[in-house]
């Protein structure tokens, strides 16, 4: 049963994770915030239109966004400290949906093997990432009264 680390490994090496990153900044750029209904009859006194400023600002503070670039940073450096063959089987498993057996005939390494080294990197990156999953989803259930 795959766990919430397999599915992050599967869309980092299938490109859903840079996804999600470009869509949550074209999100921070196109957000629409309430307009100032200041109705006092005065002159606002600190009133700067700072576009480029407040939209790093948005970006920097946002922290869905923080932990999209943080799960994509922890699982590129581990991923590059591998050497090439478990490196291949990783691209197999996540990024071509291939089977184990399959994984195994095309590496020439036994089906556990392959495993054992999956188990391996999860195993690695697995403290620096469960605390990331809090926020599972940005889309929250509604109920809806019956």
């Amino acid at each position: 049963m795959a766990d919430k680390l397999d599915h992050l490994l599967s869309d980092y090496f299938t490109g859903k994770l840079d996804v999600a990153i470009q869509l949550r900044q074209m999100e921070l750029n196109y957000r629409h915030d309430t307009p100032d209904e200041n109705i006092g009859g005065g002159r606002k006194q600190n009133d700067y239109n700072n576009v480029v400023e407040s939209r790093m600002i948005h970006e920097q503070n946002d922290p869905e966004l923080k932990r999209l670039r943080y799960q994509k940073s922890v699982i590129n450096m581990m991923f590059n400290c591998l050497i090439k063959s478990h490196q291949d089987v990783l691209i197999d498993k996540y990024g071509n949906k291939k089977g184990w057996v399959t994984i195994g005939m095309d590496n020439h390494i036994d089906e556990r093997t392959a495993r054992e080294w999956r188990d391996d990197f999860k195993d690695g990156i697995k403290g620096y990432l469960y605390t990331t999953f809090d926020i599972t989803t940005r889309f929250r259930t509604v109920y809806a009264p019956v």
